[in-house]
């Protein structure tokens, strides 16, 4: 079987030779089991115990007796998949890893554990296997993947903090056809999201009935795995209503209002939501830390296809799928990263935005996105008034655009295709 290349396989790997456990979340259908059943065993070429919790029986049999069970395994790799359904399962876990430890640093099982609840997984991990594990998430195919690209331009800017002559060289120096099949993959991938099984539908009608029928299994089995949702219904209205609002700062009191329910529970809406990878919360960024935990987040749902079949086909604006595209291919690069940079937006009381700010350390780098073939110099003003606040620690910014070709339009300010910098 053919499969695509997940990006986060060699950091797994790697961190397999000093880490007993490691947990791989994620939404359903992204391509956990894929990964952790196949695609890594065959990569280290060993064979691979694997149970799946989805499977009641094997519930029930973990439940009765599941330290026995884990230490007669004799293969070196042990995938455990979906545990959220049986949290009592991370004791054993626990018990049997650290006593093959005081045996040998070496020797003993390496296991992976995976789940589609970061809420139950992430709680579970703190409270029992704090110190023990390693954390991935696997999202939905990211452009690069698709493209089976190598190094991400992004990766390339990001670690020489510079847009350098020879990356401009080397992405222009394309062919045609070559630039033809990235534009048109990253139009697709915009249009249908990166969800494995839907890239596998050859028509429209495949793709979004695929879609649909997603959202209701995710309605009807996910979110009774993570909390009660008595009116499935009404959490459908909610999820339809937040998905609207994708790219746009969050008022959890307009949200309420407008379904006549409580604040608190538009909370947990959007804590189950989160917590089920169906969205992502942007902090804004400020220079006081403080200021970060108190101002209101924007909200951005993580697939571009998903979220067409949510909000409706026609009922977001291009401005706003084209920004919640460029952020979850953000959120996908950031991970690969040595040292994981953080995502922000950036809001002025005196109307200064700026979509994205990636940092770390010492280097801020602003990303404005404009849903378009052609920029200007006006497009990099904004850009060009962040550096200036900001002269030590932003010392270029980008523009993502859709056009064909690398562009400086102002002093240290470049434009640069989507299909370019992420492919």
């Amino acid at each position: 079987m053919v499969y695509y290349k997940r990006n986060i396989t060699d950091l797994i790997i790697s961190r397999l030779s000093s880490e007993r456990i490691i947990v791989v979340t994620g939404a359903r259908q992204t391509g956990k089991t894929t990964l952790c059943e196949d695609i890594i065993p065959e990569t280290l070429k060993i064979p691979c115990a694997y149970f799946t919790f989805d499977d009641p029986d094997e519930r029930l049999r973990f439940k009765t007796a599941a330290i026995s069970i884990l230490e007669n395994i004799n293969t070196t790799l042990v995938v455990l998949d979906e545990v959220q359904k049986i949290p009592e399962i991370f004791d054993p876990i626990k018990y049997v890893v650290d006593k093959q430890k005081k045996k040998s640093h070496l020797q003993g099982n390496r296991f992976i554990i995976t789940g589609s609840s970061q809420l139950l997984l992430i709680r579970k991990i703190k409270e029992t296997l704090a110190g023990r594990a390693s954390l991935f998430n696997l999202y939905p195919l990211s452009l690069n993947e698709i493209c089976s690209a190598k190094e991400q331009l992004l990766t390339s800017i990001w670690r020489q903090k510079k847009i350098t002559p020879s990356i401009y060289k080397a992405s222009a120096d394309l062919s045609a056809e070559l630039m033809r099949q990235f534009m048109q993959k990253k139009q697709e991938h915009q249009k249908w999201g990166g969800y494995p099984e839907v890239l596998k539908r050859p028509t429209y009608e495949e793709k979004i009935n695929w879609l649909k029928d997603y959202r209701k299994t995710y309605l009807q089995r996910d979110i009774s795995d993570v909390g009660q949702v008595s009116d499935t219904d009404l959490f459908a209205t909610a999820q339809k209503l937040i998905c609207l609002r994708t790219a746009q700062i969050l008022s959890m009191s307009e949200v309420a209002r407008d379904l006549a329910l409580s604040v608190n529970t538009i909370k947990r809406y959007i804590s189950l939501l989160t917590a089920t990878f169906q969205c992502y919360l942007l902090k804004p960024y400020y220079e006081n830390t403080s200021k970060r935990l108190i101002k209101s987040p924007k909200i951005y749902f993580t697939d571009t296809g998903l979220m067409r079949v949510v909000a409706g086909e026609d009922a977001i604006s291009i401005g706003a799928a084209y920004e919640t595209w460029v952020l979850t291919e953000l959120i996908k690069w950031k991970q690969l990263q040595p040292i994981e940079p953080e995502i922000y937006f950036y809001r002025t009381s005196g109307g200064l935005e700026i979509d994205f700010v990636l940092k770390n350390k010492d280097i801020l780098l602003p990303i404005e996105v404009k849903a378009s073939g052609k920029v200007n110099t006006v497009d990099g003003r904004n850009i060009e008034l962040f550096m200036a606040e900001h002269l030590k620690t932003a010392p270029f910014g980008i523009i993502v655009y859709q056009g064909r070709e690398i562009v400086e339009i102002k002093k240290n300010i470049w434009a640069i295709p989507d299909w370019m910098l992420f492919s």
